[in-house]
C-alpha cells in the first residue's frame, strides 16, 4: 500500500488524487478552507512519490487503481468522492470504473479527460527533462499557468516538487499517461462530474471537457481564474467549488 496524508473527521469521505507536479502537498492551501467537521481527506502519494518515494513498482495507473481500492479498504471506506489534478483526474476516472459502486462523484481540477494525454514526443522529452531539471520544471509551470506569476512564485512552486520523485517513475507514468484512454469504459456513467477549469490553463481547456461532458450524463464545468494549479493559485476559491459540488450530492 503507499503513503497518505488525512485531515479532517467529518462522515463524508474525499480521496484525492494528485497530479505529478507538486505532490500531495500541492493540495496544503486548498484544505486549509475545508468544512473539516462534515468530510475527511485523503490524499493519495503514489509508488514513486513522497514518503513512497522508495517504493518499487511498475508505476501505471492501473497500479494506482490497484493501491487506491486497498487504501479504501483499509481505510474502511465504502463510499467516497473522487477529487483528482491533473492526471490525477484520469486515475479517478479509472477508479470509478474498476468499483463503480463505491464511487459517490468525480471533480476534476485541470484534469486529463478520460481519452487520456495525447501522444507527443516533444511533451514527453519536456515532461521527462521536467523530472529531473529545475529549470525545465519551472519553465513547465510558468506556461502551465499562463506565465502570469512572479519568477518567485514559479521558482517557489518548483522547488516544492524537488525531489518528491523517483525520476523512473514520473517518466513511466507520463508514458502511461499518453498511452491511456478509458472513453470506451466510462460513456454513458451516471457518476455526478465536476470539470473545475483554469482561464489560463493552457492545456486542460474548456474546449477540452467537451470530452467529459460528451461521456457523462451529469457533467459540469466551471471555469475559474486561474491557470493549471486552481488549489495553489486561489485555494479558497477552489475548495468553495468543489464544497458547493459536493454538498449538492450529499444532499440529493
Amino acid at each position: 500500500m503507499t503513503t497518505f496524508n488525512a485531515s479532517g473527521y467529518g462522515n463524508e469521505k474525499v480521496l484525492i488524487l494528485p497530479g505529478l507536479l507538486g505532490g500531495s502537498h500541492a493540495f496544503d492551501a486548498m484544505l486549509q478552507f475545508a468544512p473539516l467537521d462534515r468530510y475527511q481527506y485523503v490524499v493519495n502519494e503514489y509508488r514513486g512519490f513522497g514518503a513512497a518515494k522508495a517504493e518499487p513498482g511498475l508505476f501505471t495507473f492501473r497500479e494506482v487503481v490497484t493501491d487506491v481500492i486497498r487504501l479504501l479498504d483499509f481505510l474502511g471506506w465504502t463510499k467516497v468522492h473522487l477529487l483528482g489534478h491533473s492526471v490525477g483526474a484520469l486515475v479517478a476516472q479509472m477508479i470509478a470504473v474498476a468499483a463503480p459502486m463505491r464511487i459517490l462523484s468525480i471533480a476534476s481540477l485541470a484534469g486529463t479527460t478520460a481519452a487520456g494525454v495525447a501522444k507527443s514526443p516533444e511533451r514527453l522529452a519536456l515532461m521527462t527533462a521536467a523530472a529531473s531539471d529545475a529549470a525545465a520544471r519551472s519553465a513547465l509551470i510558468n506556461a502551465g499557468t499562463g506565465a502570469r506569476y512572479s519568477t518567485g512564485f514559479v521558482n517557489w512552486l518548483s522547488q516544492r516538487s524537488e525531489g518528491n520523485c523517483s525520476v523512473t517513475a514520473f517518466v513511466k507514468y507520463v508514458e502511461d499517461a499518453m498511452s491511456t484512454n478509458i472513453e470506451p469504459q466510462v460513456e454513458g456513467s451516471e457518476v455526478p462530474f465536476l470539470a473545475v477549469v483554469g482561464r489560463h490553463d493552457p492545456g486542460n481547456t474548456e474546449a477540452a471537457t467537451a470530452t467529459t461532458r460528451r461521456l457523462y450524463a451529469h457533467a459540469t464545468v466551471e471555469v475559474i481564474d486561474a491557470g493549471h494549479y486552481p488549489m495553489i493559485e486561489c485555494p479558497a476559491l477552489t475548495m468553495a467549488v468543489v464544497e458547493r459540488f459536493h454538498d449538492r450530492i450529499v444532499s440529493q
